[in-house]
């Protein structure tokens, strides 16, 4: 059966394939970000942000989106149609059925009238919580990441050198039939705890899978499902932690009149919200405070009560433009030559440019050269 045969019978489904071409813009008003140079791009699903790649489907069902490849949409539609009213099964031994109070209106009704919805059984056996100890669990290399490089030796260093057992959670673990453990997640922090030689267990969910392609299936989904902290995410953490440098960001930009925003969706953004925090942390490590306020202070001026679409290229153009200004450089021109730049003007100016050093650039030349325009103007006006 056909993806759009199964849209048919269900009704409230539609899909549109990652082939480089217009984004609908039922996928667009969901996405997290701009289209990445090599056509990848972020959509909000229920399980988090999801990276589609050139070639997978993006589904919506019932306001949702979902992104499988190809071979994997016949197993999510078949999850959609399984979201029918069943009969909720007895709840442990001699028990009656249900979540709430059973309604005399009709079985498998709740108090309010509403019919309950029902799911298929669970797939797979339950797991059991074990400690193990680190020299009875081992790596499957066929399908596992590589910790072979020198990001992952800095991270095992990391984990090793500041072991926490707040941060420890459970590994997933494979129970194989021939009663060997192998780690599906959690294997940086299994090689760290091999190295510092003094944490002997670690806390294990085992299950039990049909074979290692299973095993290997079951790593892929883990690892797609998971939701990375997005920068904004990180900041605000830190921030709440008490971190110098999210506290000094904060003031600096709370001081210039705005603020950080909380949505990595462009579209999200309010007037005066900046998101790009990583480029003030990076300017703020190479050019101190001082520059790094002059900056936010002259968008903040320039932009009042509008949304900062482009405020990371504007951003780093006047961070340049501060570090190294021109010579006769008059700040108090500054803002209004911003404001010939609108949002519009400055989607123009860095259309088709890949990269935030080269967007940077291209507007730090226009800033640059209106510049010099109105101070050749002035020049000309007759005494």
């Amino acid at each position: 059966m056909t993806l759009e045969q199964t849209a048919c019978q269900l009704g409230d489904v539609r899909n549109w394939t990652n082939d480089g071409s217009f984004i609908p813009d039922w996928v667009r008003m969901q996405m997290s970000g701009d289209v990445a140079s090599n056509g990848t791009f972020l959509i909000v699903t229920l399980v988090g942000t999801a990276r589609v790649h050139l070639g997978d489907v993006v589904i919506e069902h019932r306001g949702q989106l979902w992104s499988r490849s190809p071979e994997e949409v016949p197993q999510l539609i078949d999850g959609f149609d399984a979201e029918v009213s069943l009969p909720i099964a007895a709840i442990g031994p001699g028990k009656a059925a249900q979540f709430g109070t059973k309604s005399k209106a009709g079985k498998g009704r709740t108090r309010g009238g509403e019919r309950k919805i029902g799911f298929r059984p669970p797939i797979g056996k339950m797991p059991s919580i074990e400690w193990v100890h680190t020299t009875e669990l081992s790596v499957d290399q066929s399908y596992q990441r590589s910790i072979d490089n020198e990001g992952s030796r800095r991270l095992i260093a990391s984990i090793a050198a500041n072991f926490d057992w707040r941060l420890c959670a459970p590994l997933v673990v494979s129970r194989r039939p021939d009663g060997s453990k192998v780690i599906i997640d959690g294997q940086h922090r299994w090689a760290a705890a091999v190295r510092r030689g003094d944490l002997l267990q670690l806390p294990c969910c085992l299950f039990t899978y049909d074979s290692p392609e299973d095993e290997a299936r079951m790593f892929i989904v883990a690892n797609r499902a998971r939701k990375p902290m997005n920068r904004l995410d990180d900041f605000h953490a830190a921030l709440a932690a008490g971190d110098e440098d999210a506290l000094e960001i904060q003031r600096l930009v709370t001081e210039a009149g705005l603020r950080v925003a909380r949505n990595t969706a462009s579209t999200a953004w309010k007037a005066g919200e900046v998101a790009f925090t990583s480029s003030i942390a990076a300017a703020l490590r190479r050019y101190g405070p001082p520059i790094v306020s002059a900056a936010l202070t002259s968008i903040a001026e320039a932009y009042e009560a509008r949304p900062l679409t482009y405020g990371a290229s504007i951003f780093g153009a006047l961070i340049k433009l501060f570090a190294n200004p021109p010579e006769g450089f008059d700040p108090d021109d500054l803002v209004p030559t911003l404001r010939h730049f609108d949002m519009a003007s400055l989607g123009e100016i860095i259309r088709g440019l890949n990269g935030g050093d080269t967007r940077t650039a291209a507007v730090h030349a226009a800033i640059l050269e209106n510049l010099s325009q109105e101070k050749l103007a002035d020049s000309e006006v007759p005494a």
